[in-house]
């Protein structure tokens, strides 16, 4: 029997061992069966054409990877229209293409801007013309010399009354826009992010409607600078066009201002918003949509990692689950170590728990906007705070976890081959753009801060994800509280995570909120408080998803729920199992918070080791029907170690035959350098 056939087998013997319905859990992750079918067909639009295909992106320098990046862009636009996708469609479309093309934020930021913040008339004139692609627009926000400090970008709209316009305006040279992904080379349109003044008074950041290039030639329009700001770290990002541009004193209309909450009448005189933050709904919207992503780029890594292990046979040691007595002379498959398994299965539940946010997280953003709509602010704020806690640690742990799946691979890991470095590229600057997820994370403490205080003086409005700061109304009674876990199978009570988590999060918030109050008395300042602001937002975030993933496993098993999205008892009973060990792992590796202030005994911490082991080694057959359940065809994973049929050693072996240096029998080079080098003292004989 051959090396690639073992592999094969490999990979199907697993898939035999799995105890669950693997179309039934691919239904719940994706809503029904006609939300898989929809997105297969999507995938299969994208994948059947040929400028998606991915076989020469490793040998594309930056300039060659941007006019594909044009190219593709111009197909997809093509394929959004000839198909009828909706906005919703387009999500897919990007998932399946698996890279960020110039053409993404036009439909992923300035519509949608548009959208949120235009009046009626604005969307006519912009949005309808940009669904066509008549014009292609991006989201100026970030600067030179600015990111995520909206308050101090140094652009300015001057309003000048005597023409009825905004003068436009770059006032330092960094105050020059830059990291604009479209900006570069495509767009013909941006809405930037400005400093409004009228009569010299600054009324802040607003947002305006700028013409960058001419419709007729694409030329920029004078008094507009404007270009590409070069190669990305990591090769990530390569086929997006970021750009620059500085404004000098540039020209646009009064109406070219987003009015529907903040307007300038002809006259001059603003009129602020109802609520102060309503522009807050693009940001939560991008925020929104990073979870869903994270979810299927950690879902992707394990499926490579998963399979490749799988197949992958090193040294014969012994373990629970070695297969030599089945197959004398073979090594042990190395997804049956111990170790591998409890540095990869926490992952895959983790990838459950992000599908399970993401979807709670956007419905959020649906709601928030409904009401928007409608002048109701109410959800806002907690909105707001919770989809900047969830991107600063969905974003952390999806990069933290690509980069392990690599490390899992071994030396084949470092490979362009595996399809994640490619992917890690992608997810790592999502950790910076749209908010540094270090300085993001004090959008969710000053948000439990005030809950902290409404919860003191009327607990009945405090929202319904803070609930948890109650717990401190009584204070002695609060600091008494210990954990009630006596056997290591009592961590399998939901109840029972939660109220850790719980308790965790209270505690954290309160020592936030005790510290913040005594610093009004001494010198220090808020960014004193920021690493405390850090971790009481990732506890916040951690329990929210613990949470919402019991939640979508009880809607599942819920007997009014369709039938076709309702999952079976053997696909509930391996979704507890996932949400265990994402709860009790997300615990375990953050025991110091749970154990300084004594809610946990130093036997619970072993207890809830011992149960972490036992939740990982029952997952050990379930492993590969976990990771096909996630439905991602070869097309998208681009790997040739976590393909679906096992082959990793022929498909690597093939990929590396495709390297352009190989299409020689003597390469480039030889007669410059190499037949120098070793002329040089003259001939020898070996």
């Amino acid at each position: 029997m051959t090396e690639d056939s073992q592999n094969k087998k490999d990979l199907a013997h697993a898939r035999t061992k799995t105890s669950f319905d693997v179309t039934n859990m691919t239904n719940f992750l994706y809503n029904g069966p006609s939300n898989v079918e929809h997105r297969r067909y999507i995938i299969d639009l994208i994948a059947r054409e040929p400028i998606f295909n991915k076989d020469d992106w490793a040998w594309l320098n930056h300039t060659d990877a941007v006019k594909r990046g044009i190219a593709m862009s111009a197909r997809l636009a093509e394929i959004m229209l000839e198909n009828d996708l909706n906005h919703l469609d387009f999500a897919t479309v990007v998932e399946a293409i698996d890279d960020p093309l110039p053409i993404l934020l036009h439909n992923g930021a300035f519509i949608p801007v548009i959208d949120a913040q235009g009046t009626d008339e604005q969307i006519e004139k912009w949005v309808v013309p940009a669904q066509k692609y008549q014009i292609i627009g991006c989201y100026a926000q970030t600067e030179l010399g600015h990111g995520s400090n909206l308050s101090n970008l140094e652009t300015t709209a001057t309003f000048i009354k005597e023409t009825d316009e905004w003068e436009i305006n770059s006032t330092t040279f960094t105050a020059a826009k830059w990291w604009i992904g479209g900006l570069g080379t495509i767009c013909t349109h941006a809405v930037v992010q400005a400093k409004l003044i009228i009569d010299g008074k600054d009324y802040g950041a607003h947002v305006f409607v700028v013409p960058i290039r001419s419709l007729e030639d694409h030329k920029p329009f004078p008094g507009i600078e404007v270009g590409d700001i070069g190669p990305k770290a990591y090769g990530g990002f390569n086929k997006m066009d970021n750009g620059f541009a500085r404004f000098n004193k540039y020209r646009i209309p009064r109406e070219n201002m987003l009015m529907r909450f903040s307007k300038v009448s002809r006259d001059g005189v603003f009129t602020k918003p109802p609520h102060d933050k309503l522009s807050y709904g693009s940001m939560v919207l991008l925020r929104s949509v990073l979870i869903r992503q994270m979810a299927l780029y950690l879902s992707r890594a394990t499926t490579i990692s998963t399979r490749y292990l799988t197949v992958r046979r090193q040294f014969n040691n012994p373990t629970s689950r070695n297969d030599a007595e089945l197959n004398p002379g073979l090594e042990t498959q190395v997804i049956n170590y111990p170790m591998v398994q409890n540095r990869l299965f926490p992952m895959i539940a983790q990838a459950y728990a992000l599908y399970a946010a993401g979807s709670v997280m956007m419905n959020m953003y649906i709601n928030l906007m409904t009401s928007l709509s409608s002048g109701k602010v109410d959800a806002l704020a907690e909105v707001h705070a919770t989809s900047s806690a969830l991107k600063s640690y969905c974003t952390t742990i999806g990069a933290t976890g690509a980069e392990e799946c690599r490390k899992l691979l071994g030396g084949h890991g470092y490979s362009y081959f595996t399809g994640l470095a490619h992917m890690f590229a992608e997810i790592v600057p999502s950790n910076t753009y749209e908010g540094d997820n270090y300085v993001l994370t004090q959008q969710m403490a000053r948000y439990l801060l005030k809950e902290l205080k409404r919860a003191r003086s009327d607990p009945d409005k405090v929202t319904p994800f803070s609930k948890y700061l109650l717990l401190t109304l009584d204070g002695e009674r609060f600091s008494r509280s210990s954990c009630s876990v006596i056997r290591p199978e009592d961590w399998l009570k939901p109840e029972i995570q939660i109220a850790a988590l719980e308790h965790r999060c209270a505690r954290l918030a309160m020592e936030l909120y005790d510290a913040v109050e005594a610093s009004h008395g001494n010198k220090k300042t808020w960014s004193d408080h920021n690493i405390e602001c850090y971790r009481v937002s990732h506890a916040h975030a951690q329990y929210v998803m613990v949470l919402w993933f019991l939640q979508a496993i009880e809607e599942a098993l819920d007997p009014e729920a369709d039938e076709d999205c309702r999952a079976k008892p053997e696909t509930a009973k391996v979704l507890m199992k996932l949400s265990h060990l994402h709860a009790l792992h997300t615990i375990q590796t953050n025991l110091a918070d749970f154990v300084e202030d004594g809610y946990f005994s130093p036997a619970q911490c072993q207890s809830l080791r011992a149960q972490v082991k036992v939740l990982v080694a029952s997952l050990a057959d379930d492993a590969v029907g976990l990771v096909d359940a996630f439905y991602h065809p070869d097309y998208l994973l681009a790997s040739a170690l976590g393909a679906s049929d096992g082959d990793a050693y022929k498909r690597l072996w093939d990929k590396a035959q495709s390297e352009p240096l190989n299409r020689q029998e003597v390469c480039d080079g030889y007669k410059e350098y190499i037949r120098p080098m070793l002329k040089k003292h003259g001939d020898i004989k070996l």
